[in-house]
Order: C-alpha cells, then structure tokens, then sequence
C-alpha cells in the first residue's frame, strides 16, 4: 500500500507543477494582453482561479502526509512521549472524521452546482469545485495511512515488551 500512495503522491506532485506553470502562463498572458495589447481576455483570470484551487487542493493531502499541515503542538511537545503519540493519534482520528464530512458536504456542493458555469471559461462551476471532495478524499487516504502506521507501531512496542 505504501508504494501505491508514494507513486501517488509524485504523481499529484507532478500535476501541481504543472498547473503552476499552468498558472504562471496564465497570469503572464493576462498582463501581456490587458497592459501591453490594452484587451483583456475574458477567460485566463477564471482559469488561473481553477487552476490554482486545483493544485491546492491537491497538495493538501501530500501535506498531510508530510506532517507538514498547521498543528498547535506546543502543549503536546511537554507531554511524555506515549502521551504525545496517543494525542497525535486522536488528532489524527478527528482530521479523518472532518475530511470524510468535509467530502460528504463539498459532493453535496457539486452537485448543486451542476447547472452553473463560468461566463468566461465556458466551463461548469462543479468542474473546478470537484477540486473539494478531490482533495478531502486525499486527506482521508493519507490521514488514515497515518493511522494505521501508529497502528503499527502500537502493535511492535506491544510485541517487543
């Protein structure tokens, strides 16, 4: 499983490079075109919007993963070490219940959506606002990849007293 959600996670790396660039481009064209060619283009601001929750949304789970997601630990780092596991272990719990209401509640929000589409982009509004559920699955699956390692290291510890 471990290989699948690394190969996973470069893969979701890659994409977010290149919707950054995807947003760099975006962004330069738009500053060409409207104070260079006095003409704005009604569509590449809407796009780099999408791409940029996109890439964001994206990445929040390989956040995630990495440890790398705002956290207050600074009461948590004075606790003893099987006390500092043990809330760690319940934060994670609670981030997995959140990301499952969050995907639950964000699917409800696509679908009413369904019907509405960006003026300039031509595209509809659930196409960029899939980017919510999207991420908050990635949450999920790399949170509970946390889970389980602390799972694990609970079941060795157990196994080696």
């Amino acid at each position: 499983m471990k290989k699948i959600l690394d190969k996973m996670e470069r893969v979701i790396c890659a994409v977010c490079m290149a919707l950054f660039v995807v947003i760099a481009v975006l962004i330069a064209v738009q500053v060409f075109t409207r104070y260079v060619l006095s003409n704005t283009l009604s569509w590449s601001e809407q796009a780099a919007r999408g791409a940029f929750i996109w890439m964001i949304m994206l990445y929040s789970g390989v956040l995630v993963r990495k440890g790398g997601n705002l956290g207050f630990d600074i009461m948590t780092q004075k606790l003893p070490s099987k006390l500092k596991h043990l809330c760690s272990f319940f934060a994670e719990i609670i981030i997995l219940l959140f990301s499952a209401y969050w995907f639950y509640q964000s699917f409800q929000l696509c679908l009413s959506f369904q019907d509405f589409s960006f003026s300039g982009l031509k595209v509809p509004y659930n196409a960029i606002y899939a980017a919510e559920p999207a991420g908050a699955f990635l949450i999920a699956v790399y949170t509970l990849e946390l889970i389980l390692c602390h799972i694990q290291d609970i079941l060795r510890k157990g196994a080696e007293a």
